[in-house]
Formats: structure tokens, C-alpha cells, sequence
């Protein structure tokens, strides 16, 4: 009997150290939902393990969002946009153009809409791939190290101080972020 009643407490222990733990995988944050409004709760991101976030309200209610059915979401200081069903970190800041870095590889993945599958197509590429957006166009542009030269310098061809940055090395492809930061401030 005593044999059973202790492990009966180890395992409410157990139970409470386990709900304890996954709960403390939810962090602050806010989702911006497709209608542009800010949701305030806790995000645990699995977005690189299963190409969604699980997001808590105030009030309790979980809620897993995939990046089709968000505008996006802010965690940890850094912000996360939803483009071509997967979601893409914030690297600098849309001016000029802006700088992101595919965070999931939704591709392939299997979507309900109602009662009905679809197969997600995504953007060319894989989770960690670069991609510049200009302010002047809508496409995104996938940068790789073996294209970097000639797609950064075609990009930025506007701006003379970062073609020159790129062509006299002083700007690579491990520096796109101050590539992009620099595109944006010039003729300031």
C-alpha cells in the first residue's frame, strides 16, 4: 500500500513538473491576424519544427496558426511576416527595401480548407534562404552566396555607393543586412 501511494505522488509530481515545463514554452507575444489585428497572449513557436505557432489568449484558449492564416507575429523582440505560406523573420526593416530570412519550409505540407486538402506551394528556396523585397516591387528576390554579386548589384543598381560596396568587395554576401541598411539610407 505504502509502495502505491508513493508512486502515486512521484507521478503527480511528474504530471506537475511536465505541465509545469510545456507551459513555460509560451512566451509573450503578439500575432497580427490577416484582418490587421493585434492579438496580446503567450506564443510557443514550433514554426521551424512544424511550420505553425500555437498561440494563447488572456483568457486561456489555444489557437496554432499557420502562417495562411496570419498577417504575422512578434516574439522575443523580433517580428516574423507570413509570405507564400511560410513564415520569414524580419532582418531590417522594409524602407527602401527590406531583408528577411525564411524561418519554415512549409512546401509540400498539407493544408484543410473546410473539408477540403490542399497542397501548400511556397516560395522558391528552403528554411535559412535570404530574400530582399524592394519597396518599388512586390516580388521577393531569393539572394544565395553563389548569386550574390550579380543579383545584389542588379537589385541595388539605383544606388551607386552599393553597387560600387559590392563590386570592390567591401560588402558580401555574409553583410546583407548592412547591404540592405545601406541601400536604405541612400540619397538621404
Amino acid at each position: 500500500m505504502k509502495k502505491m501511494i508513493a508512486s502515486l505522488l512521484l507521478a503527480a509530481a511528474s504530471f506537475s513538473y511536465v505541465e509545469a515545463q510545456s507551459s513555460s514554452d509560451f512566451q509573450k507575444g503578439t500575432v497580427l491576424t490577416a484582418a490587421n489585428e493585434s492579438l496580446e497572449g503567450s506564443i510557443r513557436d514550433q514554426a521551424v519544427k512544424k511550420g505553425t505557432i500555437l498561440f494563447q489568449s488572456a483568457s486561456g484558449k489555444k489557437t496554432v496558426y499557420s502562417p495562411a492564416e496570419i498577417a504575422g507575429y512578434n516574439l522575443n523582440g523580433s517580428s516574423y511576416i507570413s509570405y507564400a505560406s511560410d513564415f520569414y523573420k524580419v532582418l531590417v526593416t522594409p524602407g527602401k527595401a527590406g531583408l528577411y530570412q525564411r524561418v519554415t519550409d512549409n512546401s509540400g505540407k498539407m493544408l484543410y480548407n473546410g473539408a477540403e486538402v490542399i497542397s501548400v506551394t511556397t516560395a522558391e528556396g528552403k528554411a535559412g534562404d535570404y530574400y530582399i523585397q524592394l519597396q518599388s516591387d512586390s516580388k521577393w528576390v531569393r539572394i544565395t552566396q553563389k548569386d550574390f554579386e550579380a543579383t545584389a548589384a542588379s537589385l541595388f543598381s539605383g544606388c551607386p555607393s552599393v553597387t560600387d560596396a559590392i563590386k570592390n568587395k567591401q560588402l558580401d554576401y555574409t553583410q546583407l543586412s548592412k547591404l540592405v541598411q545601406q541601400y536604405n539610407s541612400c540619397g538621404k
